[in-house]
């Protein structure tokens, strides 16, 4: 299993990555992410997003999607895990693991104090993958939303 940051050229399978988690969360219908919205907001010079893949004969068949939060109480920025999928067959492959050590890799790069991410509840597979590589729930925090949509 190869990861690696993600290039421009890879947008297209990033995007069906994407709604392939967007279908397993049971958000697809609210799913708004575009090509050229993958490209803006991830390869611009201005990016929001940092992606890395992962490969495996010749095949992408999994990512993690990062955002970095630069202010934070430790005066050192926190990486966001905002996504990390895999594909149903190149599961329990290793490229979860490989992804997470990415992951890990970039948020010291970039001089992190944390990574943080969210698990769907009830995602049990997720809860014992994350505590498999050393992750622990928050039990500070809890996630609230304000949706202003409605």
């Amino acid at each position: 299993m190869h990861v690696r940051l993600a290039v421009p050229e890879d947008t297209d399978r990033l995007l069906e990555l994407m709604e392939g988690l967007a279908r397993y969360e049971d958000y697809i219908d609210q799913f708004a992410v575009t090509r050229e919205s993958i490209l803006e907001h991830g390869f611009s010079d201005n990016r929001l997003f940092t992606a890395f893949v992962a490969e495996h004969e010749d095949d992408l068949v999994g990512m993690a999607v990062t955002y970095p939060i630069h202010w934070t109480y430790t005066l050192r920025p926190k990486l966001v895990l905002k996504e990390l999928f895999v594909v149903e067959a190149a599961r329990n492959m290793g490229a979860g693991k490989a992804l997470m050590a990415s992951v890990t890799a970039h948020a010291r790069s970039i001089g992190a104090s944390e990574v943080t991410w969210t698990v769907m509840t009830g995602n049990a597979a997720a809860e014992s993958f994350y505590r498999s590589l050393g992750g622990l729930p928050d039990r500070k925090w809890n996630n609230w939303t304000l949706n202003l949509d409605t």
